[in-house]
């Protein structure tokens, strides 16, 4: 997403994730009940997990 986008921003409730054939779906629902599914490679969610992983290290730190 290029920095002059805006993106909506919810605030998160439940998720719940599946592999299906070669893909991951993971099920969102945000506090307000939007809910929607977001369709991932392994590899996205590799580099997703990835920057995870260093976010919540440097809370560590």
């Amino acid at each position: 997403m290029a920095a002059t986008e805006k993106a909506a921003v919810y605030t998160l409730k439940q998720a719940i994730a599946a592999k299906v054939d070669d893909h991951v779906e993971i099920a969102v629902e945000a506090e307000d009940g939007t809910k929607f599914k977001i369709v991932a490679t392994p590899e996205q969610l590799e580099a997703l997990t990835g920057d995870l992983e260093t976010i919540l290290d440097a809370d560590d730190a």
